[in-house]
């Protein structure tokens, strides 16, 4: 997947559990899109300051700064974002106006995980936005 200048889309992959993290990087990269991966929402903030992301892909539950409040962080500046939320346990609390506000795509996933949905919602998020 490729953006307009050429360059790869660059996604965001914030996810507590290790060997998920490392599926989706290799789901996506072998899709073709370049993969930061960081391990809470804390350390995401400081790779987005750095090389921010064409997309976030984002657990929920996660340590130091949940999925619910770094897309709110992310998107009060950047509110084009497109976001892909997974949850294994949805609380619709936490769900409660991710994507309300901002003209960009949310799109909440199911956990356990597989390779075409994730694709899929990506891809849809992208094009939304």
């Amino acid at each position: 997947m490729a953006m307009d200048e050429g360059k790869p889309v660059h996604v965001l992959v914030v996810e507590d559990e290790v060997l998920v993290a490392w599926a989706l990087r290799e789901i996506l990269e072998g899709a073709g899109y370049r993969v930061t991966v960081a391990h809470d929402g804390l350390r995401a903030l400081a790779f987005e300051a750095e090389d921010p992301a064409d997309a976030l892909l984002t657990d929920l539950q996660m340590p130091h700064l949940n999925g619910a409040a770094l897309v709110r962080r992310l998107r009060s500046s950047r509110p084009l974002l497109p976001v892909i939320v997974m949850t294994g346990t949805p609380d619709v609390r936490d769900l409660a106006g991710l994507g309300h506000g901002t003209p960009a795509s949310t799109i909440i996933v199911a956990k356990p995980l597989s390779p075409q949905p994730i694709l899929a919602a990506l891809r849809a998020a992208l094009e939304a936005s």
